[in-house]
């Protein structure tokens, strides 16, 4: 099977690279091993929420210039940066994500937990600190759900009462809901979100207009349990309820975060690009210093045949990279690596400190071409959470250096062929 580009990992690197691509009328091939982090997003994206000290970023190509050379920003540039993540926010809105964001300043977001935390681009139906302080009243009622559990309004709460607002948590229950639990394990965002629609959705639009009638609260908040493709039902929702509504995330698996992804891969596909999921890159085949041909679990000797490679499998999470007791691999196609060489400086003692092994990637030459042997693969391009230099978690700059790797080397393959 031939394709101009093969794609290794549909996360967010990969699914962003596919679609630049894509858009130039490229044969492109997009394999995905299965779930994506994607998935369990919250409905933000972050592009350098924290600096090296660990101190929320509100201007951030001020907070650029203090990263260490390694760090993937680096090697792209303080200006690309900027301007890149400008050209991602487009993309997201031609694959009809909507979001509200800048590439400057960062803006303030719920997170799950009720944690206030700086953040780059959020949809726009999701609550943020700027959206609540828009409001003419700050008196706010946050919707509980009987039975769930992965939401926590009290922390909500105290976050917001913090920002001066004043707010009442409020339950409501509907008999759909009492029958999802029944089972504790369909009492989830995702499960709910399945049976939120027609007379489901009114019931509980129902169920909240009669438990807010007397309450003086300006806006509601309800947790992300409504099904955002399309925003059919979470519209619906807003205009039954009769008042203006925000969503807020919840943990585990996010309505916002699998919407956010199937719209990008049905953006991708209506491009004319190819996906073939369920599949897994067991092996590669190398000619010299290219990359020729990959292997994947699901073909019986059927190579994967392409012009270019991009390797967005992620890190730790989506096992593009392994650690091993003495080392950290890439287990499919025998990639360098970089990791600290002693394994006692992999961790620190304090859970909250600085994490030597997060930083732990892929390593690639100034173009982003990955290493193999200590010499680039010329035509084997590598972006996203698999880069070495970042650490993402701490920094919260994951979807930045997905989508801003991502499109350099989408660039970078369009501009040499």
């Amino acid at each position: 099977m031939k394709f101009d580009t093969v794609i290794i990992g549909a996360g967010l690197a990969g699914i962003t690279a596919a679609i630049r691509l894509a858009e130039e009328g490229k044969n492109v091939g997009l394999v995905s091993a299965g779930r994506s982090s994607m998935h369990f997003n919250s409905g933000a994206l972050g592009l350098l929420g924290f600096d090296t000290d660990h101190h929320p970023v509100d201007d951030v190509p001020t907070a650029l210039v203090s990263l260490l050379p390694d760090h993937p920003y680096s090697k792209l540039g303080d200006a690309y940066v900027t301007r890149a993540a400008s050209d991602a926010a487009d993309l997201l809105r031609r694959a009809g994500v909507r979001t509200v964001g800048s590439a400057v300043h960062n803006h303030t977001r719920i997170s799950p937990l009720g944690i206030l935390r700086p953040a780059w681009l959020t949809l726009d139906n999701i609550a943020t600190l700027d959206s609540l302080k828009s409001l003419s009243e700050s008196c706010v009622a946050i919707i509980s759900l009987a039975g769930f559990l992965d939401f926590y309004p009290r922390f909500i709460a105290s976050s917001l009462e913090k920002e001066g607002f004043r707010c009442e948590i409020i339950t409501i229950d509907t008999p759909e809901l009492k029958a999802l639990r029944s089972s504790e394990t369909e009492m989830r965002a995702a499960n709910i979100a399945r049976i939120m629609q027609g007379d489901t959705l009114l019931s509980f639009a129902r169920a909240i207009r009669e438990a807010v009638r007397t309450s003086e609260a300006t806006a509601l908040i309800i947790p992300a349990v409504v099904n955002f493709d399309g925003d059919g039902e979470a519209l619906r929702l807003r205009k039954a309820v009769g008042r203006q509504l925000f969503y807020a995330p919840t943990m585990g698996v996010s309505v916002p975060g699998i919407a956010m992804h199937t719209r990008l891969l049905r953006y991708f596909l209506s491009l004319g690009g190819r996906l073939l999921n369920g599949h897994r890159v067991t092996s590669a085949d190398f000619d010299g210093d290219k990359l020729s041909a990959v292997y994947t679990d699901k073909f019986d000797g059927d190579a994967l045949r392409a012009d270019n490679f991009v390797f967005a499998a992620g890190s730790f999470f989506g096992r593009g990279i392994v650690a091993l007791p003495d080392a950290v691999i890439e287990p499919s196609l025998g990639l360098d690596t970089f990791a600290p060489s002693d394994t006692s400086q992999w961790h620190k003692p304090d859970l909250f400190d600085r994490q030597p092994i997060m930083k732990a990637g892929i390593a690639v030459d100034d173009r982003f071409r990955a290493l193999r042997n200590g010499s680039p693969v010329t035509n084997l391009f590598a972006a996203g959470a698999a880069l070495a230099g970042a650490d993402s978690v701490r920094e919260d700059s994951g979807a930045g250096v997905a989508m801003l790797t991502a499109l350099y080397v989408a660039d970078e393959i369009l501009n040499n062929n």
